[in-house]
C-alpha cells in the first residue's frame, strides 16, 4: 500500500503538468521583469513623496494624584465642616470637570490657543508655537479679526513687513477675547493691508490690535516669515475637546490625562495648563466655602457680643447693689447656680436662633451646598447635624451633575425632590 501511494501522487502531479506548465509560466513572467521594477520604482517613490511630506503625530500625557490635606489643629466639630465627600468624591469631581467644555475654554482662554501662528516646513507650512522669536500680546478689549492670515515678513532683526489680504469691500467676523467673547462684524476698507512695523509697536486698527515683542535669547532672521491668524473662540476649544481624561483604576486617587497632536511644546503646555486651571478652581471652590463659613461666624459673634455686654452689664449691677452685704456660703452657691443658668439660657437662645437662621436660609435660598454647618455653632443634636449633612452632600451632587446636564432635567428634579424630603 506505501509503494502505491506516491505512484498515484506523481500520477496526478503529471496530469496537472500537462495541463498547465508552471515552468514556462515563470520563464514568460521573467521576461517582463522590466515592468516589475519599474513598477516598485513608482510605487516606493510614492511612498517616500508621501511619508516626507506627513506631518509627526505624537503622544503624551501626565498623571494628577488627588489627595486630601487633613489638618492636624481640626477637631471633631470643624471636620464636619470642612472635610465632605471624601477623596473618591474629589475624583469624581475633578473627572467630570476635566470633560467639561467651562473647563477647556479656561485653559484655552489662559494660554491664548486661540492665536495660530505657522512658519514654512521643508514642504509644507507647520505649527510655529514653542519656536516663535516673538510673543503676541493682544488688546482683548478690542474686535480681532477671525480667520485671515498675517504675512510677517522680517527684514531684520527687529523689523517686520506685516501683509493681509482680502476682497475690497468684503465684510470679515471680529471678536472679542474678554470675558464676554462676544462676535462681530466689519466692513473692511481696500483689498488688504501693507504696514512696516518694528517689534515692541503696536499694531492698532479697526480690526485687529496686538503687539509682538521680542523674546530674550531668540532673535528673528531676516527673510523668515510667519503666518498669524486669529481663530473663533469656539473652534479653537473644540480641538482640545479630545483630549482623553482617566483614572488609572477603578477606585484610584490618580488620574491620566493624554492627546495627540504635531507640536510637542503646544501638547505639554495645554496638559500643565489644565492641571493649572483646575488646582486653581479647586482652591477657590475650597476658599470660598471656608470664607463664607467664617462670615457667618463672624456676623453670630457681632450679634452675641452685644448680648454678653448686656449680661455684663446686668452682672456688673447685681455685684454694685450686693457689695453691702456680707454674703454667706449659701449666697455664694446661689450666685454660682444663677451664672450656670445664665450660660445656659444664653447657649439655648443660640440654639434658637441658629435654628430659626436656618429655618430662613432654607425658605428663601436654592443653593444649599452653602448652609452654615450646626457644628459652627457647637449643635450636636443628631437629627439635625444629619439632616444637614444631607442637604449639603445632596446639594454637592446636584452641583457636580451640572458639568454633564441641563438645567431641569429630570434628575435634577429627582434630586430636589429627595432634599424637600429631608
Amino acid at each position: 500500500m506505501n509503494t502505491q501511494k506516491p505512484a498515484a501522487y506523481r500520477a496526478k502531479f503529471n496530469d496537472i503538468n500537462a495541463i498547465f506548465d508552471v515552468r514556462g509560466f515563470l520563464i514568460k513572467l521573467l521576461r517582463f521583469w522590466p515592468v516589475f521594477v519599474i513598477s516598485l520604482g513608482i510605487a516606493y517613490s510614492y511612498a517616500y513623496y508621501i511619508s516626507v511630506r506627513k506631518l509627526p503625530v505624537y503622544y503624551m500625557e501626565n498623571s494628577i494624584s488627588i489627595k486630601d490635606d487633613p489638618n492636624p489643629f481640626f477637631t471633631t466639630n470643624t471636620s464636619l465642616t470642612f472635610k465632605w465627600g471624601g477623596v473618591t468624591d474629589k475624583v469624581n469631581t475633578a473627572l467630570v470637570t476635566l470633560r467639561s467644555r467651562t473647563h477647556n475654554e479656561k485653559v484655552v482662554d489662559d494660554l491664548g490657543f486661540f492665536i495660530e501662528v505657522q512658519k514654512d516646513g521643508t514642504y509644507q507650512r507647520v505649527d510655529a508655537y514653542g519656536s516663535l522669536p516673538f510673543e503676541i500680546d493682544i488688546d482683548r478689549d478690542r474686535p480681532q479679526l477671525l480667520n485671515t492670515v498675517y504675512t510677517l515678513e522680517f527684514i531684520d532683526e527687529t523689523n517686520y513687513l506685516i501683509r493681509a489680504e482680502w476682497s475690497e469691500g468684503a465684510f470679515g467676523r471680529t471678536q472679542l477675547f474678554d470675558e464676554s467673547k462676544d462676535l462681530g462684524s466689519i466692513q473692511l476698507m481696500g483689498s488688504g493691508t501693507e504696514q512696516n512695523m518694528a517689534l515692541g509697536q503696536g499694531f492698532d486698527k479697526d480690526y485687529a490690535a496686538f503687539t509682538l515683542w521680542p523674546i530674550k535669547g531668540k532673535k528673528p532672521v531676516a527673510g523668515q516669515k510667519f503666518y498669524l491668524k486669529f481663530l473663533p473662540f469656539d473652534g479653537a476649544v473644540g480641538r482640545y475637546l479630545g483630549v482623553r481624561v482617566s483614572s488609572e483604576f477603578s477606585g484610584s486617587s490618580v488620574i491620566k490625562l493624554s492627546m495627540t497632536g504635531n507640536n510637542k511644546a503646544r501638547m505639554v503646555d495645554y496638559l500643565n495648563g489644565s492641571v493649572a486651571v483646575l488646582e486653581r478652581d479647586m482652591l477657590e471652590r475650597k476658599n470660598l466655602y471656608a470664607t463664607k463659613t467664617i462670615k457667618f461666624i463672624d456676623s453670630s459673634l457681632a450679634s452675641k457680643s452685644t448680648e454678653l455686654t448686656l449680661a455684663e452689664d446686668r452682672l456688673n449691677s447685681f455685684k454694685n447693689k450686693n457689695s453691702i452685704i456680707d454674703l454667706e456660703f449659701e449666697g455664694e452657691t446661689l450666685r454660682n447656680e444663677l451664672t450656670q443658668l445664665d450660660v445656659r439660657e444664653e447657649a439655648l437662645e443660640r440654639e434658637l436662633n441658629y435654628y430659626a437662621v436656618l429655618e430662613t436660609y432654607l425658605a428663601t435660598h436654592d443653593n444649599y451646598s452653602d448652609i452654615p454647618a450646626p457644628s459652627v455653632i457647637g449643635i450636636s443634636e443628631g437629627s439635625v447635624v444629619t439632616g444637614v449633612t444631607q442637604i449639603i452632600e445632596k446639594a454637592l451632587e446636584r452641583s457636580t451633575l451640572e458639568y454633564s446636564y441641563q438645567e431641569g432635567a429630570p434628575i435634577f428634579r429627582g434630586i430636589d425632590r429627595q432634599i424637600d424630603a429631608i
